[in-house]
């Protein structure tokens, strides 16, 4: 992968970080601020323009840049990726609160039925007993 390549996406990466939430804005720097660069010793700069191998300090000034931007656009993405899933587990958690809600409700309901059946059979059980052990059938 060359130098192109990482600009290109780098550059996908803050496209797609600049359209979601706002929430890490600050990552992002503004066409107003300095980007801070690493200074070069006098000793590593020629002494003359002509000396000057323009390709290479591009090359060089890009990497600088480019590594700047990307420790950056991680801190943008994390609070990207915080802010997407505390949205996915707060819609997780409402949804599940819910199926809760729905099962309680149905397990209750098959339990007062159960309480009920089993309650009228017993008052149904003492009623033949008091009248002697008739039940329905017997006559």
């Amino acid at each position: 992968m060359n130098m192109d390549d990482d600009l290109e996406r780098l550059a996908g990466k803050l496209r797609a970080a600049a359209s979601g939430a706002d929430a890490g804005d600050e990552a992002i720097p503004m066409l107003t601020e300095v980007v801070e660069v690493p200074r070069y010793d006098r000793s590593e700069l020629p002494s003359t323009l002509v000396e000057i191998d323009w390709a290479q300090l591009a090359m060089r000034v890009r990497e600088n840049v480019l590594a700047g931007l990307l420790g950056r656009a991680d801190a943008l993405l994390d609070a990207q990726l915080r802010a997407s899933l505390q949205a996915v587990i707060g819609r997780a958690t409402e949804s599940l609160a819910a199926d809760l809600g729905t099962t309680l409700e149905q397990l209750i309901r098959d339990l007062v039925a159960r309480a009920v059946a089993e309650e009228i059979t017993r008052v149904h059980d003492e009623v033949i007993r008091a009248r002697g052990g008739a039940g329905p059938g017997a006559g």
